[in-house]
């Protein structure tokens, strides 16, 4: 059993969309820092941030930011994302690979009843048991990569990066 009291996971964002010419992709870079039920998400475009009761969606080029109760939906913390899983999916093991000289065991996810999703992929480093990657597959083609550079464990992390302050967002719209 891992004893995770704290993970920062830097990570890139894949989606790839059906175009025209094929597959049209967009990605972008992020950071992930969880401890217990605080979680803060950085990307180019958004962060987003939760103590377990409150979420915040925060856009700051557009000055924009959403608040609304956290829960088992809304929250990116690990387990709380593993949760989601627990019912309505019918699972199995669907193979090994050699990734970047990593062993990685796949579980390969099925929705018993979904119009969005034909299935998601899920890749766990067999040394370390962590998440390597996280493929989902729409229905509509389009497929949302998301993909593990770094994973480190039980790091000190600043209590401090899991707050908000309202001076921080005067002049934003909220959503």
């Amino acid at each position: 059993t891992l004893a995770l009291e704290s993970q920062h996971i830097t990570f890139t964002n894949t989606i790839e969309v059906p175009s025209n010419g094929g597959m049209k992709q967009r990605s972008s870079e992020g950071e992930l820092f969880a401890v217990g039920e605080n979680v803060r998400v950085k990307t180019n475009a958004f962060e987003f941030l939760s103590n377990g009761t409150t979420a915040y969606l925060i856009y700051p080029e557009d000055q924009e930011i959403e608040v609304a109760a956290s829960d088992e939906e809304t929250s990116l913390s690990p387990a709380d994302i593993l949760k989601n899983y627990q019912s309505g999916y019918s699972y199995k093991m669907a193979g090994q690979a050699l990734v970047n000289g990593h062993n990685i065991q796949y579980i390969r996810l099925r929705p018993i009843s979904s119009e969005e999703v034909k299935e998601i992929l899920i890749g766990v480093n067999v040394k370390t048991m962590l998440l390597d990657n996280y493929t989902q597959f729409g229905t509509n083609g389009s497929n949302n990569i998301f993909s593990v550079k770094a994973y480190a464990i039980n790091l000190p992390l600043d209590a401090e990066m899991f707050n908000i302050y309202a001076n921080e967002f005067e002049g934003f719209y909220r959503l």
